[in-house]
């Protein structure tokens, strides 16, 4: 069944007299640019209040190394995971390495979210744009549906991919470029979309890959639908290539100089993926609900999609590219075991599926709030904003409204008077409480990240240049590992990912290094052999007895060891020491007890080590 004729186009509206935005064609008129950078200034506001920010989480832990050039000191010429980030698949982290040292890290991270989110907000106001969103109100209305959909909230269904996060990573700058070359691709301008698609390779290689095929089904599109000459195509395809090369290069370069990767591996990837962390990779790893939900998004948007009038064509192509990308990425793991293949983390294109069906959602409902029709602008509209700006949960709720509104458009009166007003107050209460919500979870990151950078600090003023530290090794997110650490060790561990940038020191292990094994494959009997082991150790003193046998000369861990090798309580932000203990002296935020060795830093935080402090 065709869902264009299940849901056809509505009628298109008479054009506005004044248009700040034009329709997508070639005379388009100079939009007012201070309208437009109005609502790219209150949208990218709206998505950092409706996401929240906290400098320094997982994804940091491998960038700010990078940003600090920690591979360059001599304390870790022998690490192999600080050595392996020479070679980060990504050219922006790489250009900006050894830029910074000390706490402006976090206004620098900051600054490049503002960015990553300005360049998200203007490529959704180019899909208003396209889509035909004539009005600065109709821009401004649809921008915000896109960012308060609940579809691109978080992470996206089976695959895990970035949407909008709490935390400033490349891979979520690319979501924005990658936007703005489909967009422009819809529109006709080639050469462009591909050049700014170099811009997502430099930005993140294997996004930049994914785009590649929406972009082709866009192309073909255009060829089959608008009968634009196959000559004419291929002339901006051949300059767009050459651009997005030339982007392109410097990742290959550093990619194909990587010495970690002239062996093959000599392990199973799929099995190390499995233990490390599978959802981007492997499909048997999402639960069915997860694949049933990222199925309802990918034919909402389709759905919606084939209800506008006009400028469908180029969204339904890049939908349809997007969700190939994701079914390729189904069945990769069962034809090959290729490292550079998996690699590409094709489950994560979800995240482009989650972003286009936004969008397609937000256009029907921009037009259904600007429409003539009593109906549609007071119940149709609000129930749709609800439906698809609440919880992802309610989107099979969204195909149910479309089907209903074919077959009975028209809603009684009364029903009318009162709906619309009901049904924003919900949706704008839940947002609201949303808002709160991400505000409480960054103060709380916040305050945890502090805790570790105070660590951090202590360690690079008060120990030996090549003191090893072992830590909370983190959450394990993996499928079959033989031991898992309590939950009390997994909290510790959060906001540890800013610990080694501070300190200047070297950690034994951790959970997130295993990435590392993905552009370093000789990392593997390294991580893997630290990572069982320290997860086995259960008691304090078998990670002291650890320590000792390998050499670590301080353990860091969630509260100082009593008389009974048991746990002590921790109180007033400190952890209490066993009777007879000697005094404490109390000094820049630390607790101090010097012939024990331990430093108790604010909260619940404690190094132990071998040597008096």
């Amino acid at each position: 069944m065709n869902l264009s004729d299940t849901f056809p186009p509505l009628e298109a509206p008479a054009p506005a007299a004044v248009r700040p935005w034009s329709f997508p064609d070639h005379a388009r008129p100079v939009p007012d640019r201070r309208a437009t950078f109005a609502v790219m200034l209150v949208g990218t506001l709206l998505s950092l209040a409706l996401s929240g920010y906290a400098a320094g989480e997982e994804n940091n832990y491998y960038q700010m190394p990078i940003l600090a050039g920690l591979y360059h000191e001599p304390q870790f010429a022998t690490d192999p995971f600080i050595q392996s980030l020479r070679f980060y698949a990504s050219g922006f982290w790489q250009m900006l390495s050894g830029s910074a040292n000390g706490p402006h890290v976090y206004t620098i991270l900051f600054a490049f979210q503002i960015l990553s989110r300005m360049i998200l907000v203007f490529s959704i106001m180019e899909w208003a744009t396209l889509l035909e969103c004539g009005s600065v109100m109709e821009v401004a209305t649809f921008t915000a549906l896109v960012l308060l959909s609940s579809t691109i909230r978080g992470f996206s269904n089976a695959g895990v991919g970035g949407l909008l996060i709490s935390s400033f990573t490349h891979s979520e700058m690319a979501n924005g470029t990658m936007l703005l070359a489909l967009v422009w691709a819809g529109r006709g301008r080639i050469t462009a979309s591909l050049a700014v698609n170099g811009v997502t390779f430099f930005l993140n290689a294997f996004v930049g890959v994914w785009t590649l095929v929406p972009l082709v089904f866009i192309i073909w599109s255009h060829w089959r639908h608008h009968g634009v000459a196959g000559r004419t195509l291929a002339r901006q395809a051949a300059w767009g290539g050459g651009i997005l090369a030339a982007f392109a290069a410097p990742v290959v370069h550093n990619i194909l100089a990587n010495p970690y990767t002239r062996e093959a591996p000599s392990f199973d990837y799929v099995g190390f993926l499995q233990s490390f962390f599978p959802y981007h990779f492997l499909i048997w790893s999402t639960s069915h609900r997860e694949q049933g939900l990222l199925a309802v998004i990918f034919c909402c948007g389709l759905a919606t999609a084939s209800m506008l009038p006009t400028s469908r064509a180029a969204l339904k192509a890049a939908l349809w590219g997007a969700a190939s990308v994701w079914i390729a990425g189904v069945f990769l793991p069962f034809l090959s075991h290729s490292r550079l293949l998996l690699n590409l983390h094709l489950l994560r294109s979800g995240s482009t599926v989650h972003m286009l069906s936004a969008i397609a959602v937000a256009a029907l409902a921009t037009r259904w709030v600007f429409s003539g029709t009593a109906s549609d602008r007071l119940v149709w509209a609000p129930l749709l904003f609800v439906l698809s700006c609440t919880l992802k949960i309610f989107m099979p709720l969204v195909l149910v409204l479309l089907v209903v509104r074919r077959w009975r458009p028209a809603v009684a009166v009364g029903l009318r008077r009162y709906a619309a007003p009901a049904l924003l107050l919900a949706g704008v209460a839940f947002n609201v409480a949303l808002i709160y919500r991400a505000a409480v979870s960054s103060r709380v990151a916040v305050q945890k990240r502090d805790d570790w950078q105070a660590l951090g600090t202590w360690a690079r003023a008060h120990t030996a240049v090549d003191a090893l530290f072992l830590n909370p090794p983190g959450i394990s997110w993996g499928m079959g590992m033989s031991a898992k650490n309590d939950a009390f060790q997994d909290g510790l561990s959060e906001g540890a990912p800013v610990f080694t940038y501070f300190s200047h020191r070297q950690s034994w292990v951790s959970s997130p290094a295993g990435a590392a094994v993905m552009w370093a494959p000789a990392y593997y009997p390294t991580w893997h052999a630290r990572i069982t082991e320290v997860r086995a150790l259960k008691t304090l003193p078998d990670r002291l007895d650890y320590a000792a046998r390998n050499g670590i000369a301080y353990v860091v861990d969630g509260c100082a060891r009593t008389d009974r090798d048991r746990p002590s309580p921790v109180s007033d932000g400190f952890a209490s020491f066993p009777p007879g203990a000697p005094n404490h002296e109390i000094r820049d935020g630390f607790s101090r007890a010097v012939d024990r060795s331990i430093v108790v830093v604010q909260r619940s935080i404690v190094v132990l080590g071998p040597d008096p402090c």
